[in-house]
């Protein structure tokens, strides 16, 4: 009889641990979606975000490495006073192509923007990256001719680079176009060089 008693009086205490317990199990509405469900996928099918990042990442590279090439021009090196040497002009151009290469690689992969704008200022910048490609590869391909000796090959190479530097597209703010400027001033003193050394 003491038994069963005692039983009644744990059938209720073990039905509320039972609830409570299963209280735990069931998922919170507050709780973030597990992975594969529509809130993840929704942020993910944004490419203005990723574009964001980079574009200000890249700029913030792009302005290094284009102001240390500008530093091995020989009016650069001159101001430093270093001894001008065209390997390293060479070398800091080359640097700045692939990460132009990189960035415009991966700028060009982005998709599904939400916002209109971001994508055309994505298409802007890719037009200045283009820019940059082409001018870093110029000035690399002139480095390397003056190397050997072929100064009027280095003349035209840096020609070329000046020439698409004169009304580049999608600058992308002042920091750029002051670079953009110095670039010009030391590829008209190159050029002035290489003929000098074409006498």
């Amino acid at each position: 009889m003491k038994f069963c008693a005692d039983f009644r009086l744990l059938l209720p205490i073990c039905a509320v641990l039972l609830v409570l317990a299963a209280g735990c199990l069931v998922p919170s509405s507050s709780t973030s979606s597990p992975p594969g469900t529509n809130g993840i996928t929704q942020s993910l099918e944004s490419g203005d975000a990723e574009f964001l990042s980079l574009y200000e990442n890249s700029q913030e590279d792009i302005a290094t490495r284009l102001e240390r090439m500008n530093r091995h021009f020989p009016v650069g090196a001159a101001m430093r006073n270093v001894p001008y040497l065209p390997s390293e002009l060479r070398s800091t151009a080359l640097d700045l192509k692939t990460a132009a290469d990189t960035y415009h690689a991966s700028m060009i992969r982005i998709e599904s923007f939400e916002k209109k704008e971001n994508e055309l200022q994505r298409n802007e910048y890719l037009k200045y990256l283009s820019t940059i490609r082409k001018v870093a590869g110029d000035i690399a391909g002139a480095g390397d001719a003056e190397m050997n000796g072929e100064f009027g090959l280095a003349q035209n190479y840096a020609e070329s680079a000046r020439d698409a530097l004169r009304n580049p597209d999608g600058i992308p703010g002042t920091a750029h176009e002051n670079l953009i400027k110095d670039t010009r001033v030391s590829l008209d003193d190159y050029i002035q060089k290489m003929r000098e050394k074409r006498v």
